[in-house]
């Protein structure tokens, strides 16, 4: 009986390590594996990649819910931050942001594609009275 209790102890330890596993590697904010694969620089990181292969590192390890492109780089939306990836002279700088605070930042590069902090301008169209007038 006791070798029992102790078998089934190891393989709910098992279980809940292979869980926290699963869910440390589904993360949807792409802040801490950025921190790991990137140069830090003061509050932003960098790479000799250009913006375009820097995003779509970022982006085939955590998925963005949109991505904007500009001229001077990829703009990678998140639940929780939105993560900027612009050129330099040597590869790229990329700067991670809280969604409020990277949308105020970004706002001339991500406003006419994202409308507002929550988005709500691109996802509502109106619908009051008078719609469509």
């Amino acid at each position: 009986m006791k070798g029992a209790a102790w078998g089934g102890g190891f393989l709910i330890a098992v279980g809940a390590l292979i869980a926290a596993l699963v869910l440390a590697g589904t993360s949807t904010s792409p802040a801490s594996w950025i921190e790991r694969h990137y140069a830090a620089q003061g509050d932003s990181w960098t790479t000799t990649d250009d913006p375009l292969t820097a995003a779509g590192d970022i982006a085939d390890r955590h998925k963005p819910v949109d991505r904007a492109v500009d001229p001077s780089g990829v703009f990678l939306r998140y639940p929780d931050v939105i993560v900027a990836v612009l050129a330099t002279g040597s590869g790229s700088v990329i700067h991670v942001d809280q969604a409020d605070a990277g949308y105020r930042r970004w706002h001339e590069h991500v406003a006419g594609r994202w409308g507002g902090p929550a988005g709500h301008a691109t996802l509502f169209r109106g619908g009051g009275p008078g719609d469509g007038k």
